[in-house]
């Protein structure tokens, strides 16, 4: 979650935020379940009133998901005033950033009888089912978030995920002796990484300090993260392999009858 973008579009700023990343995960999800027949069009007046978001925040987004080329609105056959909203392969991609990361450590951690990574990975079909699954999940009972108060906290500023796991990591890495591909701590190397001026990341360190979450000192060196953070966090991250190991599952048992429409 800390790599570099490979988009020049600024993703980990438009992604990297609960609210946008969580209207882009109903968008999809509502896609998902109208091509299996299971739900209303997915249109923006449906995404509006299923996303956290105001109407007027969602609106605005879609029009910028769709100048950057991540979403298709497409006229509805049976009635032309209305427009379906279609997730092209680039947003599917980077919605399921986080979870393909979280699928690959279980995997990792315990090897399937399929390689569920590769099958899901396979196609922006499979990853729509894979992902719109778990959008049904999350609005039956938000197990995902709703028990993680620091999680949600951070998550919800802008490039809150990444910088967490560039801290999460950093403390990870000081035990295991290792530094490999992850971003300086200090003001410059994160805000650099995560395409964010420095002035933010410095008001976020800020508030983790104050909130007991981590302490960053001078020179980008982690200082302090509490233990409770850290279990908090490695719950957190249990409780997404787990949710996306058993959906991975799933739709590989599936695999070849998810639809072939998505751009």
């Amino acid at each position: 979650m800390t790599q570099p973008p490979g988009a020049s579009w600024p993703t980990s700023k438009v992604f990297a935020q609960k609210l946008r990343y969580l209207t882009c995960y109903f968008l999809i999800g509502s896609y998902a379940r109208w091509q299996r027949g299971d739900g209303e069009p997915p249109t923006l007046a449906a995404l509006q009133r299923a996303a956290v978001a105001s109407p007027r925040q969602v609106a605005g987004f879609i029009k910028d998901l769709r100048h950057g080329g991540y979403l298709i609105a497409e006229q509805q056959e049976s009635d032309r005033r209305r427009y379906l909203l279609r997730p092209t392969a680039a947003l599917i991609h980077e919605v399921a950033r986080s979870p393909l990361a979280f699928l690959a450590a279980s995997e990792r951690l315990e090897r399937s009888s399929r390689p569920l990574v590769e099958i899901i990975s396979s196609s922006p079909e499979q990853m729509c089912d894979w992902l719109g699954r778990s959008v049904d999940s999350y609005q039956e009972d938000d197990s995902l978030f709703a028990p993680f108060r620091a999680i949600v906290q951070i998550t919800e500023r802008e490039c809150g995920y990444p910088l967490m796991a560039a801290v999460v990591g950093a403390h990870h890495a000081t035990q295991l002796g290792t530094e490999v591909g992850l971003p300086s701590l200090t003001y410059r190397g994160l805000a650099e990484r995560f395409q964010v001026s420095r002035q933010h990341i410095g008001n976020m360190l800020t508030e983790a300090e104050r909130q007991g979450w981590f302490s960053i000192a001078p020179g980008g060196y982690l200082r302090e993260i509490p233990a409770d953070f850290i279990a908090e966090f490695e719950t957190w991250a249990a409780g997404q392999m787990a949710h996306y190991r058993l959906l991975a599952d799933l739709v590989s048992s599936r695999a070849g009858t998810a639809p072939e429409t998505t751009a």
